[in-house]
């Protein structure tokens, strides 16, 4: 068991049954199926008539319009590709035990209603079809529904629900939302989720994210809103004690939030690719748990510093890559436990005070800055420790165009004369 059976064709309009019958049981998981002829549509009976044989089913193409979901249907996966002229999908109303259903590519624009007749349902994908929207009251009769992905769809709102009960919640936990045509959120559309851990927002037109009530994750441990046209973000209508990840690369910021310290057990931040002229870490004070920071490819940042004392006592790596940085400012900086910082591709021509001021770090990268090569000669000790990265040695100085110095007569480092 656990094994999948592949054929290149199958015809059930002659010896389709008979070669499944030779098939010993409980050998295989799922059936994948390159060309299967049929009498009729490759749903409805004939999924009947499959499930005698295996648990999954996968169809690498689809041609009908309609897909049917008879009642008795006992499969636990299928998964539908390629179905560009699919529209319909219809659910019998008993005894179908799907687990899993999975629709990629297909002409889709809306939740299907009968749905909520699988109670079974533990995921569902519908990617890459025509979904212009939905509202959670779709999944009211899936109690046992944690994955939803409706990723790369032409969604532009989620309506509010209105039939789940005031107590009811739904028990998805993770929601992919990613690729779709979002501008604006509501976040109270997503009130009913209390068990939601993941929520992927990456890739949508949001410009505002905000909440008309408090919102309530418990269990939430990340938020990807990557991709998107945010220039600030106010959280504070979001209780999410768990909150461990904040994805926020490739928006608009110029500034850190404020108010993260809401969220206690954060333990990484990204906020690369966005429109920072330069970093005030002030507002990370009070992220006991914070791990990792990523500040990379703002290519206008000048500066890292902090307007007022900030303690991150667990954070272990820094990334500031990719900027305009000449300046590390380390006055009212406290980082007791970090390990490496990178500031890679900036600007910097002097080594900054890093090793004096965070004396717990291992090692920082200069690699690609345009470093003179006195302050080179006067931090040789960092360099030849180990502490002080600046990319692979040259073998010769000639490979150098604005100068080079040696150390140890044989470490060849390229910097400007």
């Amino acid at each position: 068991m656990g094994r999948t059976c592949l054929l290149d064709s199958l015809n059930m309009v002659t010896d389709g049954v008979a070669t499944l019958r030779k098939i010993p049981p409980g050998s295989f998981y799922s059936i994948i199926i390159d060309v299967l002829q049929l009498p009729t549509s490759p749903s409805g009976p004939f999924l009947l008539r499959i499930s005698e044989f295996v648990d999954a089913l996968e169809l690498n193409m689809y041609h009908e319009q309609v897909f049917q979901l008879p009642s008795g249907t006992a499969l636990q996966t299928i998964q539908v590709l390629q179905a560009n002229s699919l529209r319909q999908v219809l659910v019998g109303t008993d005894g179908v035990t799907l687990t899993e259903l999975l629709f990629y590519s297909c002409a889709l624009d809306r939740i299907p209603p009968s749905i909520g007749n699988m109670p079974l349902l533990e995921s569902l994908t519908i990617s890459w079809c025509a979904l212009r929207g939905f509202s959670f009251d779709a999944f009211k009769r899936n109690p046992k529904l944690t994955a939803l992905d409706l990723s790369n769809n032409q969604i532009e709102t989620i309506q509010p629900s209105t039939s789940i009960g005031e107590e009811a919640t739904l028990a998805i936990k993770n929601l992919y939302l990613s690729s779709n045509r979002l501008s604006t959120l509501d976040m109270t559309t997503f009130a009913k989720l209390s068990a939601i851990r993941m929520l992927d927002l990456r890739h949508n037109n949001l410009a505002r994210v905000v909440a008309e009530s408090s919102v309530n994750w418990p269990t939430m441990e990340m938020l990807d809103l990557s991709g998107n046209q945010l220039r600030t973000l106010d959280l504070q209508w979001l209780s999410a004690p768990n909150l461990g990840r904040l994805i926020l690369s490739s928006n608009l910021f110029e500034a850190i939030p404020q108010r993260l310290r809401r969220f206690p057990n954060l333990q990484l931040i990204s906020l690369s690719e966005n429109n920072f002229t330069g970093f005030d870490i002030a507002p990370l004070n009070g992220l006991p748990m914070l791990n990792s920071l990523d500040l990379s490819v703002n290519p206008a940042a000048r500066y890292v510093r902090s307007s007022r004392p900030v303690l991150l006592p667990m954070l272990n790596n820094l990334y500031v890559e990719n900027c305009a940085l000449s300046r590390f400012n380390t006055t009212g900086i406290d980082l007791p436990i970090i390990s490496f910082i990178s500031l890679a591709n900036n600007n910097f021509t002097v080594v900054p005070p890093l090793v004096q001021a965070f004396p717990a770090m291992d090692s920082f990268s200069l690699q690609g800055n345009p470093l003179s090569c006195n302050a080179l000669r006067a931090r040789s000790e960092l360099i030849l420790s180990g502490k002080l990265i600046l990319g692979p040695p040259h073998g010769s100085s000639q490979n150098c165009a604005a100068g080079s110095i040696t150390l140890q007569n044989s470490l060849s480092l390229c910097c400007k004369a």
